[in-house]
């Protein structure tokens, strides 16, 4: 077989197709790893870049050809393993077994291939901290010594790996003070990317992939792997030089707090410092769209993982809305009712976060349960909170016209509605929301109102006909009571009521 025909993607994918996996492909492909010989300084070889894009593009057709071979063969995963085992694709098929595909793999493979992997992060754990004792002063000898146990017990290929570390070469050691954080950082989103988000496994036109391991085996990796986060957690630093510095990717933060049992104080900490050193910088605009998307995608890990520790007790960490005292009023109009409820429930006694949720009726999706009612039963003076964020429901709510017609159905709806609190509602918006029908114009409880402060005088009617309360803009924010009350008395026009 020609191995270059292995990198023309239509023809590998219809030559694996129809290979058996004892066939030659096989036997080609493991010597198909790119032969260049490597050079260990840019000034060996005469063009360096060429070298490299020579190297990498055999290496990439290599390794896409190793994904068509376990995409293609899903009931052969485990004798591809053994088969491969002590060569050179056994790495790229373990990789592709775990990380792209792994909805496909048989459970007991995919767990044995998974604990594998989390053991690699054991020596990355001894990396840092070999690395960080020589840099705080430790001598070659007393590395050695302080951590011999440890280094006795590596593979060969690790022993070595470390051994470089240790001897400095190529000033790799401020690297290896950071391995840690690196590979956990690596895997959430490389290998780990789907067992940590099985939602995320999706295909060609967006359903979701069926998995051969039952949710059960997925959270119990999903668990493993958050207490190799918490370990990565405990050792992390930050850099101190911008030598090597990148992006910090704050998606093994999220989904170790999110699979945790349970977050600690000092896990907490350990977070809150993460956060602080990974601020945006203020003075840096991100360009072009994939920079501003990572940047956004930043942007909402950093928000999720904010709410997780102000909000560690969640029912589902994925959910978490924060700390009731900095949650807003748009993070409780998007929870779902399960989850407000519970948030709601595990912060009882708390009026200022029922007044939050209240006004979220006005501005989110409806959902079924829990009703306004439900929530507005949870204060300990609900007629008092209706009236203090009616009067004041600009300041409280604001928002498009669509906020106050939401607002005032539902106070509109409540039973046994006070004449006052229809009074404070804004005055085209009480009159033009409708009786319960979408086709009425004027619910029976406001006419109510109007008829009892107009009477029957003509030049009071006269006047509230041309009041300057309107659906836009702060005249639409004119309570319906201060209206009457200039229209029957012939006083001026109110101001519309202060945004502070």
């Amino acid at each position: 077989m020609n191995p270059e025909l292995l990198k023309e993607p239509d023809t590998a994918q219809m030559i694996l197709r129809q290979a058996d996996v004892h066939d030659v492909v096989f036997a080609t492909a493991l010597d198909l790893l790119p032969t260049f010989p490597r050079p260990t300084r840019q000034g060996e070889v005469e063009d360096f870049t060429a070298w490299w894009d020579a190297y990498m593009a055999e290496r990439n057709a290599w390794e896409k050809m190793w994904e068509q071979v376990v995409s293609t063969h899903t009931t052969r995963h485990r004798q591809l393993v053994a088969w491969a085992e002590k060569s050179d694709a056994d790495h790229v098929i373990r990789k592709h077994l775990l990380g792209t595909i792994p909805w496909d793999v048989e459970p007991s493979l995919l767990e044995e291939i998974a604990k594998d992997d989390l053991a690699h992060f054991q020596d990355s754990s001894l990396l840092t901290r070999v690395c960080r004792m020589s840099r705080d002063g430790a001598s070659e000898q007393q590395v050695r010594s302080h951590f011999g146990d440890e280094l006795s017990a590596l593979k060969p290929e690790s022993l070595r790996h470390v051994e470089e570390y240790i001897l400095n070469v190529a000033d790799l050691r401020e690297h290896g003070e950071h391995a840690t954080t690196s590979w956990v950082e690596n895997a959430a989103k490389s290998n780990w990317r789907y067992i940590l988000n099985p939602a995320e496994a999706k295909q060609r036109y967006g359903e979701p992939h069926t998995w051969r391991s039952p949710d059960e085996l997925l959270r119990s990796l999903s668990r493993r792997f958050a207490e190799v986060g918490v370990e990565a957690l405990k050792l992390w630093e930050p850099q101190k030089t911008t030598a090597h510095r990148a992006q910090s990717d704050l998606r093994w933060v999220h989904s170790t707090l999110v699979h945790l049992p349970t977050v600690t104080d000092k896990v907490e900490t350990w977070v809150r410092a993460i956060l602080a050193d990974s601020r945006p910088n203020p003075y840096t605009r991100a360009h072009g769209y994939t920079a501003l998307d990572q940047e956004r995608q930043l942007s909402e890990t950093r928000a999720s993982i904010v709410r997780i520790i102000g909000d560690p007790s969640a029912a589902s960490r994925k959910t978490a809305l924060g700390d009731p005292n900095t949650v807003t009023v748009r993070d409780l109009s998007g929870a779902t009712g399960e989850v407000l409820e519970d948030y709601l429930t595990r912060h009882g006694g708390n009026d200022e976060l029922v007044e939050k949720a209240l006004l979220a009726f006005a501005s989110g999706s409806s959902r079924p349960k829990p009703t306004f009612t439900d929530v507005l039963a949870r204060h300990s003076a609900p007629q008092a909170a209706l009236m203090d964020i009616t009067t004041h429901l600009r300041r409280r709510l604001g928002g498009s016209p669509s906020y106050r017609e939401a607002w005032a159905r539902e106070v509109l709806a409540l039973p046994d509605i006070n004449p006052e609190l229809i009074r404070a509602l804004p005055a085209w918006t009480a009159l033009t929301v409708g009786g319960g029908s979408r086709y009425s114009t004027t619910h029976k409880a406001v006419t109510t109102v109007v008829m009892h402060a107009l009477g029957g005088s003509d030049k009071a009617w006269e006047r509230f006909a041309s009041s300057p309360a309107s659906y836009s803009g702060p005249t639409a924010w004119l309570r319906l009571g201060d209206v009457l009350d200039a229209s029957a008395h012939g006083t001026p026009w109110p101001t519309p009521p202060s945004t502070r």
